[in-house]
C-alpha cells in the first residue's frame, strides 16, 4: 500500500473535490430513478362478444398484467400507495369494464399523481369449432385466439399503441379463467395463458415504437 497515504493526502488537500465525489456517488442513483415515469393503468375495455372480459375482476387482473409488463420494461414505476387515488383508479377500471365503448375516457394525470396512463382493449376473442364428440358431457377441445391492444400516453404526448395476440386450446365446456380468493390465476388456464401472451406482445410492440421514436 505504498501509494495510499499520498492519495489520501491529495484528497484531504482538495476538500471540494472530495465533496464532489461524494455528491456524485449519492446522487447518481437518484438521477437514474428520476427518469422513470409513474404509471397507472386506468381501463380495460371489451370490444368482443365474450362477457367474461366485461367482468370487473377479469378487467382488474388484465390491468395488473399490463402494469407488470410495463414496469418490467424499466421505463415506469408504480404510483405510491394512496387510498384516494387507488379508489379513483378502481372507479375508472369499473367504468371501462362495464362499457363496450372502445374510446378511452380522458384521464387527468395530475389528479392521479402520475406521469403516464395506460389502458387495454380486448380487440377480438375467437373460438374454433368443436373438435371431437360434443355431447352433454363432452371432453372435446376448442381452439381459442385473443387479440389485445395496449395504449400508453405520457403527459401531453399522443398515445402509443401496441397489439399482441395469443392462442390456446381448452375444453369445450371448460372455464376461461381460474379465480381463487378474488384473484385471477392466468397461468392456470389456456385462455389465461393466451391473454398473458397477448399482453406481453402488445407491450413489447409499443415499447419498440417508443425506442424508435426517440
Amino acid at each position: 500500500m505504498p501509494h495510499f497515504s499520498s492519495v489520501f493526502d491529495k484528497v484531504c488537500r482538495r476538500p471540494a473535490f472530495f465533496v464532489l465525489c461524494l455528491a456524485f456517488l449519492f446522487l447518481f442513483p437518484a438521477i437514474g430513478r428520476a427518469e422513470l415515469l409513474r404509471l397507472a393503468v386506468v381501463g380495460v375495455s371489451n370490444a368482443t362478444d365474450e362477457p367474461e372480459f366485461g367482468k370487473l375482476l377479469i378487467a382488474q387482473g388484465i390491468a395488473h398484467l399490463v402494469a407488470q409488463e410495463l414496469y418490467d420494461s424499466g421505463r415506469y414505476v408504480p404510483l405510491e400507495d394512496n387510498a384516494e387515488i387507488s379508489g379513483r383508479i378502481q372507479e375508472l377500471l369499473a367504468r371501462a369494464a362495464l362499457s363496450s365503448d372502445t374510446a378511452a375516457e380522458p384521464v387527468d394525470q395530475a389528479e392521479l399523481g402520475c406521469d403516464a396512463v395506460a389502458s387495454a382493449r380486448i380487440v377480438s376473442f375467437e373460438k374454433s369449432r368443436f373438435r371431437g364428440f360434443a355431447g352433454p358431457f363432452s371432453s372435446g377441445k376448442v381452439d381459442v385466439g385473443i387479440t389485445v391492444e395496449v395504449s400508453v400516453r405520457e403527459g401531453d404526448k399522443p398515445p402509443v399503441k401496441g397489439e399482441g395476440s395469443g392462442k390456446g386450446t381448452t375444453k369445450a365446456r371448460g372455464v376461461l379463467f381460474q379465480i381463487r380468493e378474488d384473484q385471477v390465476h392466468f397461468d392456470q388456464t389456456s385462455v389465461g395463458q393466451a391473454t398473458q401472451e397477448a399482453v406481453s406482445q402488445a407491450v413489447a410492440g409499443l415499447m419498440r415504437q417508443m425506442e424508435e421514436g426517440q
